[in-house]
């Protein structure tokens, strides 16, 4: 992919650039605010002053990147290399990173704000909205009277984790997320994702749950716009009412579900099996079922 590729392809709205090759691009003040350059190459490339907010970078090779001035608050980190990088006036707060991630010689992330996602890290206060903790192993972490609104904690371990006035109000859970046995998940208000889950006016505007098993579901006037639900099991699930403008269903089952009065637009459902079992779905596509 080269640079006029890229920088169309993101203004059209495509956020995924896994792999890439972009070594010794120039993109200095250029805004790449939630793209996804996991595990890319870019070696080199000079992002000075770029706007980089919540850019996942996991796993991206960055050796000697010009990173002076840039904005990667809020930044995925975990796994990047960024040894000779300049980081001169570099904004990495509340970004995350872990023992994978490899700084420029004495830089101290934690002198910059940054997160250590690890067992036992102090992540008091911590600012973690929507942040992407699955299968993170966050024993005995101190997470009090942190902001873990919507933050996505499937699989993830907090067994042992201090969650004293932590917000985790709407944050992904599933049935391999370990909290402490007298912790009530419940009453802190995170949305467990499952088959036969209530979830009625939940919101899940933008959340990644491709592949979910959401059959029997109750969904009904749940914020879907943009969700990723491709490959989703929504079997006999009750959307009634749900607004999934935008939303991926490419391939989704939607067999038996509940569909009234349900926005479609906009949405992807290609492959989608529809709630009476025919794959001709263009039917749904219209402003509202």
């Amino acid at each position: 992919m080269d640079i006029h590729q890229l920088l169309t392809q993101y203004a059209q709205g495509e956020r995924l650039f896994s792999k890439v090759n972009l070594c010794e691009a120039h993109l200095s003040g250029t805004n790449f605010s939630r793209a996804v350059f996991r595990d890319a190459t870019l070696q080199e490339i000079n992002l000075s002053s770029a706007y980089l907010r919540r850019t996942d970078f996991r796993g991206a090779d960055l050796k000697g990147a010009d990173l002076r001035g840039a904005y990667l608050k809020g930044a995925d980190l975990r796994g990047t290399d960024l040894r000779w990088a300049d980081m001169a006036g570099t904004d990495i707060s509340n970004a995350l990173y872990n023992s994978q991630t490899q700084f420029p010689l004495g830089f101290d992330p934690n002198g910059r704000n940054a997160y250590a996602i690890a067992p036992n890290a102090d992540l008091s206060l911590a600012y973690l909205y929507k942040a992407d903790l699955r299968w993170t192993k966050l024993t005995h972490a101190n997470l009090a009277q942190a902001y873990l609104y919507r933050a996505d904690l499937r699989s993830a371990d907090l067994r042992g984790a201090d969650l004293s006035e932590a917000d985790l109000r709407a944050a992904l859970c599933d049935a391999d997320t370990c909290f402490d046995e007298e912790f009530d998940a419940n009453s802190a208000g995170v949305y467990w994702i499952r088959p036969q889950s209530s979830l009625v006016d939940a919101t899940l505007s933008g959340a990644r749950l491709s592949g979910v098993d959401f059959s029997g579901a109750n969904l009904s006037g749940a914020d879907l716009t943009r969700a990723d639900l491709s490959r989703a099991n929504l079997e006999n699930a009750n959307l009634s009412g749900a607004n999934l403008t935008g939303a991926n269903l490419l391939g989704a089952n939607l067999l038996g579900a509940k569909i009234t009065d349900t926005e479609f637009a906009e949405a992807d459902l290609r492959g989608a099996i529809a709630p009476d079992g025919s794959t001709a779905t263009p039917n749904l596509a219209g402003d509202r079922v």
